[in-house]
């Protein structure tokens, strides 16, 4: 801190939870005095709470793939409609086959999608594909492979029971169920489901548009040439990538300049957008303008400060009711906020209601983790499975909060809670999940 005469007073410190515009200078920063720290879980709670349902569109079953449900969809049919094969085989009276191998007549061949001519009687059968409606007088169907395949007479070498190898009429969807639910992300299975629902069209949430401001006199465009000092604004394009990866639409802005009243004019123009990011500007530096643009516009913040590494300095606010998510500068702090924040937002915005935070897993560590214990930290692991079918994680090679290549290959962040430093190899820790493949 900068500077506190009133040590206890600062350690005491409660988080915003009105309108930071109307909280007095010793109350914001001016003693050195900043609101207490939150939990990760208590600031979830806080996003989640201030998020609104965007509204519907009807959208092509061809465009629904990644989308949300905003309906329930039923079935408009039994599926399948009648009793059909799940072999190609023979359809058989299970009574004729007890006592295999026995040979039948075959009376008929049944492609699918035909109906048969005759039904199968005492010691005769029909040569089924597939697929195929189950004939009259059949209630099993031997595989091929139990048979000598023959057109004429057949040779059944085992018996098998009644409803061996039939699909039965509605074993996947009856008439008037529901099969899918609002708030279901529509992936390559749903859309099977859906064209089976005989739904060409679909009902599914907006897909938001999300402002991304990047602030710093220090950023360059990429391509642009770097002078002393410079960086390339590689933060709007991770950001935008992470949008458009949880299903919204990205503006990238540009880069906002450290002064108080181009902040502004950004904050001004970004509300057009559902939701705006902003990159950098939002720690506790004397060009840092973000938090003091917001209190300008009149924003209600709902905290600032959350007890975690890497992403300390997370501002959540609401301006003319679009919500602002501050992210702090540093590109490995950027995006582990937005997955730990930013990202369950955006899913309760589309009508996700399960599986909003990011899936947690217990992973057994290849090799010891380090923290300073201060704060919990959120560690990038490599998350695979090894032979013996287990979920391992190897940590990255360095964990600093400015090394960007660290989250190359990352898929995993290991939680350290406060207090421990070290986690030996071995060992198991809580890892939350992201772009996980083996």
């Amino acid at each position: 801190m900068r500077g506190c005469a009133d040590a206890q007073r600062c350690s005491e410190a409660v988080p915003l939870t009105r309108p930071s515009a109307t909280l007095s200078r010793g109350e914001r920063d001016g003693c050195g005095y900043y609101p207490a720290m939150i939990s990760v879980e208590e600031a979830q709670s806080r996003v989640l709470a201030a998020v609104e349902l965007l509204d519907a569109e009807t959208i092509e079953l061809g465009d629904a793939l990644g989308r949300v449900l905003r309906e329930d969809v039923a079935a408009t049919h039994d599926i399948p409609s009648a009793d059909n094969s799940a072999m190609d085989g023979y359809a058989v009276r299970a009574a004729d086959v007890a006592n295999a191998p026995v040979t039948l007549r075959v009376i008929e061949d049944l492609p699918a999608g035909k109906i048969a001519r005759g039904h199968v009687t005492d010691g005769t059968a029909m040569r089924i594909m597939t697929g195929a409606l189950l004939p009259d007088g059949a209630d099993s169907v031997v595989q091929v492979e139990l048979t000598d395949g023959g057109s004429t007479d057949v040779q059944i070498r085992e018996a098998v029971r009644s409803g061996t190898n039939v699909r039965r009429r509605g074993e996947d969807m009856r008439a008037g169920d529901v099969v899918l639910r609002a708030g279901t992300r529509i992936g390559p299975a749903e859309v099977g489901v859906l064209a089976s629902a005989q739904r060409r069209s679909v009902s599914v949430a907006r897909r938001p548009t999300i402002a991304i401001l990047a602030t710093g006199d220090e950023l360059v465009e990429s391509g642009e040439p770097l002078g002393a000092g410079q960086v390339v604004n590689s933060n709007a394009w991770s950001l935008a990538a992470l949008v458009a990866q949880h299903g919204a639409i990205p503006r990238r802005l540009g880069i906002v300049r450290d002064d108080r009243d181009a902040t502004i004019a950004a904050l001004e123009s970004a509300l057009a957008c559902d939701f705006v990011i902003t990159s950098g500007g939002v720690s506790v530096g004397a060009y840092d303008f973000v938090k003091n643009a917001l209190e300008g516009l009149g924003a209600e913040t709902m905290f600032w400060r959350i007890a975690m590494k890497p992403g300390k300095p997370v501002v959540l606010s609401r301006l003319r009711g679009r919500l602002v998510f501050g992210l702090p500068g540093n590109p490995v702090s950027s995006m582990v906020s937005f997955l730990l924040f930013v990202a369950p937002a955006l899913r309760k915005s589309l009508g996700m209601t399960t599986d909003l935070l990011p899936p947690a897993a217990n992973v057994r560590l290849l090799a010891p983790l380090r923290s300073k214990g201060d704060r919990r930290a959120y560690l990038r692991v490599r998350v695979g499975v090894d032979e013996a079918g287990e979920l391992v994680a190897r940590p990255m090679t360095s964990q600093g909060s400015g090394v960007s290549t660290s989250m190359v290959g990352a898929n995993g962040l290991a939680i350290v809670d406060a207090g421990i430093t070290s986690i030996d190899a071995g060992q198991f820790v809580k890892t939350l999940l992201f772009g996980f493949n083996t």
